[in-house]
């Protein structure tokens, strides 16, 4: 069975283009004369994706991708990193790119390159290259009892073709589908997919944050004390008789009687106590919360699928996942 003729139109464009930028790009060497050969580094070096094309491919595809992350710094404190796919690119036919990320600093992508040529178009050759690099130098993380989930859950069931999945939650992870085909109905097939990923003096902290509980004290107290007191007081009203008789009917009043208050002194004494309850509330230890939690979970994904499934997951600091493939199929194979 031939390659589907509706790549076909695309393919001879781009190796049109590329037929195009490889002449312009062939006198880069000193107008093409080799006068400057000899002079620069004498270190052996594969050849270049333009080298690689310029073999006479009657279709090329190409993919070339850079990805840096340098010299950042985060900080995270409680931060929860959610990146969740769920019932997606069920039943999909042909290719498929998906990114989801949470965090700071990650780096997905997803790339495929395709060719396809038969012997009627410059002999029928066919090249296809993809490659991607992922850099990933001096980065530092501080995590303050972060939790970082990164799920996938009914994703990429009962399709086919080619499906490339990447998920993750933290920071500065790296993540990449790469995909080469190369299809030819003549001599040459060429597929190539390459994933470069780097990382060096990334700095990772996780770190726990202390948890307290309030506590209510209770107390009590009783006291005690005496008293003593002296003064004076006036009896009012305490009317004095005088001298002399009474007459009939007590009507007779005789003698020098007055009416006068009374005075009088005192004095006291005492005994007192009191007693009671005191409350206070206060903060004491109580552990540690989870100092990181990272959850990477996949349920239920690529079932009865069909092709070329590439799947990355994560969940954490400086992850690096790839999945590449490549496929050449030239000669007989394809006719």
């Amino acid at each position: 069975m031939k390659p589907t003729m509706a790549l076909k139109p695309l393919v001879f464009a781009l190796a049109a283009v590329m037929a195009i930028a490889a002449q312009a790009g062939g006198r880069d060497d000193d107008h093409g004369n080799g006068h400057g050969n000899g002079h620069g580094n004498h270190e052996p070096k594969g050849p270049t994706l333009e080298q690689l094309l310029q073999i006479g491919a009657g279709a090329g595809a190409a993919v070339l991708d850079t990805q840096n992350s340098d010299g950042n710094l985060v900080g995270n404190q409680g931060t929860k990193n959610d990146a969740s796919v769920r019932d997606s690119a069920n039943g999909t036919n042909g290719n498929v790119g998906m990114n989801n990320t949470a965090g700071d600093g990650n780096q997905q992508d997803n790339a495929a390159a395709l060719a396809t040529a038969d012997e009627s178009f410059i002999f029928g050759t066919a090249v296809s290259v993809s490659s991607a690099t992922q850099v990933n130098n001096n980065n530092a993380v501080a995590n303050y009892s972060t939790t970082n989930n990164a799920n996938l859950n009914n994703v990429g069931n009962g399709g086919s073709g080619n499906i490339g999945v990447n998920n993750s939650a933290g920071n500065f992870n790296q993540q990449k589908n790469n995909l080469a085909i190369a299809v030819s109905g003549g001599r040459v097939a060429n597929a190539a997919a390459a994933a470069n990923q780097s990382s060096t003096g990334l700095t990772v902290s996780n770190n726990g944050t202390q948890t307290y509980k309030t506590d209510t004290l209770r107390g009590t107290f009783t006291a005690a004390g005496a008293f003593a007191a002296a003064g004076k007081a006036t009896i009012e009203g305490d009317k004095g008789h005088g001298g002399g008789g009474y007459g009939d009917n007590d009507r007779g009043h005789g003698g020098n009687g007055g009416s006068k208050d009374q005075k009088a002194t005192f004095e006291a004494v005492g005994i007192f106590g009191l007693a009671g309850v005191t409350t206070q509330q206060v903060l004491t230890p109580d552990g540690w919360k989870n100092p990181v939690t990272n959850n990477a979970n996949i349920s239920n994904v690529g079932n009865n699928f069909s092709g070329n499934a590439g799947y990355n997951n994560a969940a954490g600091v400086g992850n690096q996942q790839s999945n590449s493939l490549s496929i050449a199929a030239g000669c007989k194979a394809c006719l």
